[in-house]
């Protein structure tokens, strides 16, 4: 019996080695990193508190997640607790105060793996509170007064604020409830909001690409304008001035019942309109609806 012959050693081959071997072994070689990095992750704990320099609690985030909530106590402070977790070795942390506030920075000291955190901090109840988070999702709660919330590239979770409120996300979805005062503002470059439960006397919505979803809206005046995506707005009071308007998505509006009238504009472009509310152009009830690409309802 003769012994097999091995495969004679051709010009295509020969590539296919030369290129296939380093790719295979860039392969093993990031799986094995990604699985020790999996299991080799460090953990810091972080407890710090700052005193404001300045009359309000100005909070910044880099990265980690941030709750941010009212404080009891009547000092000027912000305390910062929570965990940041890193692969192979701990994240770097620093909280310190600014000209306006307190900053709070971490960092991954390798970036390969998993890195997060999670961090609260409590501000001093009363105080106009400016707070941003560059890169996690932003959580606030029982705050009153002048609020100002940002998030970068995160959701936006806001309840139970009352005053004058500004909501704006970049890249994340906004969800807002039971927001109340003079004024509420939300804003959105690239996500959905959904809202419930917003009383204030004004509320304007924004967003450039996103659907729009309010319910429980009682607020007299309400401006929204949205760019690509729907707006759906259920009133549970009669509003005095609503302005919507949409370039790419329907508009539907949900009025409450009741012998109110409503002095109705409404225009689509390049869709259906249907008014199936009491109207006459004597109401002081101004409605006005208008969306380029889309359908306009106006309903109870």
């Amino acid at each position: 019996m003769t012994a097999a012959k091995g495969l004679p050693m051709t010009p295509g081959r020969v590539a296919a080695l030369v290129l296939g071997v380093p790719v295979a072994l860039a392969i093993i070689f990031t799986v094995a990193v990604s699985l020790v990095a999996e299991f080799g992750e460090d953990s810091v704990l972080v407890d710090r508190t700052v005193a404001l320099p300045g009359p309000a609690a100005d909070v910044t985030v880099d990265n980690p997640d941030l709750t941010l909530s009212a404080s009891s106590e009547a000092a000027r402070l912000v305390r910062v607790r929570g965990t940041l977790t890193g692969a192979f070795a701990r994240p770097t942390f620093d909280i310190r105060a600014t000209a306006t506030g307190v900053a709070v920075t971490s960092h991954c000291v390798v970036p390969t793996g998993t890195c997060s955190g999670a961090l609260h901090a409590t501000v001093p109840a009363g105080l106009p509170v400016v707070a941003s988070d560059a890169n996690g999702n932003l959580d606030a709660s029982g705050l009153s007064g002048l609020i100002s919330l940002s998030a970068g590239s995160g959701d936006l979770r806001a309840g139970h604020l009352a005053g004058t409120v500004s909501l704006s996300d970049k890249s994340g979805n906004v969800i807002a409830s039971g927001l109340s005062g003079p004024s509420v503002r939300i804003s959105e470059q690239a996500g959905d909001i959904d809202a419930s439960g917003l009383s204030a006397g004004s509320v304007t919505l924004l967003d450039n690409s996103g659907d729009i979803t309010v319910s429980g809206l009682g607020a007299a005046d309400v401006t929204g304008k949205v760019q690509s995506g729907d707006v759906t707005l259920t009133f549970t009071k009669v509003p005095r001035r609503v302005n919507i308007t949409d370039l790419s998505g329907d508009i539907t509006l949900v009025l409450p019942g009741g012998p109110a009238y409503y002095q109705v504009s409404a225009q689509a472009s390049s869709g259906d309109i249907s008014i199936g509310v009491r109207h006459r152009t004597s109401s002081a009830n101004v409605i006005t609806a208008s969306a380029t690409s889309g359908d306009v309802t106006i309903k109870y």
